[in-house]
């Protein structure tokens, strides 16, 4: 048998060994009005999905926030009526979830390791009454 011919059937093998496995999902509970997130995350490829345990709907927007700006500040900007996308370098995605169900997809994104990463939902349950962020549905992360 040829080195060719060797190889090709090394291949399938050697390319199943060497690809990387995809990342877990994690599974981020929300409530009416919180998120459940651990403080520290694994820095590298994320996958997320929101599990609406509410009665209401709810977003997840999930953004990374600038080098400096921490969740508190974030939070004391917004509380002034401020847009926490001002003191973010992006959205990384948003989730949402009618009550009761888990989003339909999932946010796949590569965490930075040392940057902090915020979770906020800005649904209103009725135009006169305040975001879901100005009830504490906000949680924050760093990766590790």
């Amino acid at each position: 048998m040829s080195n060719a011919r060797r190889c090709w059937f090394l291949l399938p093998f050697t390319l199943a060994a060497c690809t990387p496995s995809p990342p877990q999902e994690t599974v981020i509970p929300a409530t009416d009005y919180a998120f459940q997130t651990p403080k520290e995350m694994p820095a590298g490829p994320a996958t997320f999905r929101l599990d609406n345990r509410g009665k209401v709907p709810h977003e997840m927007a999930l953004g990374q926030l600038k080098v400096g700006i921490s969740a508190d500040s974030m939070l004391a900007y917004a509380s002034k009526g401020g847009d926490p996308g001002d003191l973010a370098d992006g959205v990384v995605g948003i989730l949402i979830a009618p009550a009761g169900q888990r989003s339909l997809g999932t946010v796949s994104a590569t965490l930075v390791a040392g940057r902090t990463y915020v979770m906020i939902c800005q649904f209103k349950d009725a135009d006169s009454l305040p975001p879901h962020i100005a009830m504490g549905m906000q949680a924050s992360f760093i990766a590790k």
